[in-house]
């Protein structure tokens, strides 16, 4: 069992983390990727600074027009850590479920994730241990990855198939591209026929369908595509429509994956209860915390599912998280890397893992194990970073 016990894993967490005093963060600029196969999106990185020195470093998922309400959250959800002295992930959980009240929101659990990831951080540098030892007394070092492939370019067929062939050469062993992006089920089957025989039989091919509006788009394609053997189909529906997800795993033949979109653990529970994945892929930066994910993770566990966190963020501060909390779970399957990040994540941060044959390899470093350039991401955001300062010792410390 690599998880570790209740008792392991609140021994593990440090009540006497120093005072906060200061709260950073940072949106970048979105930006084209030098061969124009895609678009950077806009991150949201945070720095906490505690009175120590110590520094955690957390990322929110972002989304676009919603990028500064989130930091705003996270500015705001600080200032109330610091007040009521909630700096363990467990205290600072517990604070935020109060706040939240059960009014649940993607952005609110962004803000949340990336305030506990960088909590999380800093109980590994006081630990001086990885992240991953602080979740699991018998943790791997190395976690299996898969890239994502997905151009807002809309690539013709032979495109895709040229670039998940470079994926190939490059040693990865699985691949997930979108059939359905501007294709009927019909041309969509072809497109995976194609890739198929682009690059053989021993690479896993990953179909995303991105949740389309006609659930009879899911039906129409999964016996055109079975043939060609399909790892997995990735949100064949709109994960809150747990019914109709729960009849199309039953009847497609494929496993079915989804979660990504979604936040707080009353939805996986539901959708765990409605037999309605194979595999759960949460956001590391959006479903709300670290210990939501554990949490889920462990109920999957119990019902024979996989995770495999989806991660459409930098592949620096976040994923460095999903592949820490991937390497202590018994149940992990893949964790999720965007190829066309790795450049622009190396120009401002040390991630802390490399990829090797179609794994992530994690170095030994405490905490997340990221390092991170601030003066680098100064130089890349879309405007000055936002700086709270909090000087006061909290009342109740």
């Amino acid at each position: 069992m690599r998880h570790s016990d209740e008792n392991t894993l609140s021994g593990a967490l440090n009540p006497k983390t120093p005072h906060l005093i200061r709260v950073t963060t940072w949106i970048t600029r979105q930006q084209d990727t030098l061969d124009g196969w895609a678009v950077i999106k806009p991150f949201l990185f945070l720095r906490l600074v505690f009175a120590d020195g110590t520094e955690g470093w957390g990322e929110a998922f972002t989304l676009p027009c919603r990028e500064a309400g989130c930091e705003q959250i996270i500015h705001a959800l600080g200032a109330k850590m610091a007040a009521a002295n909630a700096t363990a992930p467990n205290d600072f959980r517990m604070l935020v479920a109060q706040i939240a009240d059960k009014h649940r929101g993607l952005d609110f659990a962004a803000a949340s994730s990336a305030l506990e990831m960088a909590l999380w951080d800093v109980q590994g540098k006081l630990a001086k241990m990885p992240l991953r030892h602080l979740l699991s007394d018998a943790p791997t070092n190395t976690v299996p990855v898969y890239v994502n492939i997905w151009s807002s370019a809309e690539p013709d067929i032979e495109a895709l198939c040229d670039r998940a062939k470079l994926m190939v050469k490059q040693g990865y062993r699985a691949i997930k591209f979108y059939p359905l992006q501007n294709r009927t089920p019909v041309q969509a089957a072809a497109c995976m026929a194609h890739m198929r025989n682009a690059v053989g039989q021993d690479v896993a091919l990953l179909l995303d369908l991105a949740s389309p509006d006609d659930p009879a788009l899911a039906r129409e394609l999964a016996p055109l595509v079975k043939p060609h053997n399909p790892y997995w189909f990735e949100e064949p529906v709109d994960g809150e429509d747990t019914r109709i997800l729960a009849n199309i795993r039953k009847t497609c033949g494929i496993r079915v994956v989804t979660g990504e979109k979604q936040c707080g653990l009353p939805h996986f529970r539901e959708t765990l209860a409605a037999n309605a994945a194979d595999i759960l892929n949460p956001d590391i930066a959006g479903v709300g915390g670290i210990l939501d994910m554990l949490e889920i993770a462990a109920l999957a566990d119990l019902q024979g599912v996989s995770m495999s966190p989806h991660c459409w963020n930098s592949m620096s501060i976040a994923a460095a998280a999903m592949l820490q909390v991937c390497a202590a779970l018994p149940n992990a399957e893949m964790a999720e890397i965007y190829p066309d990040y790795l450049p622009h994540a190396a120009g401002f941060s040390d991630a802390g893992y490399r990829l090797v044959d179609g794994s992530a390899v994690l170095s030994n470093r405490p905490g997340l194990g990221v390092e991170m350039d601030a003066g680098a991401l100064d130089k890349i955001a879309a405007k000055p970073p936002i700086v709270s300062e909090i000087a006061d010792m909290p009342s109740n410390s």
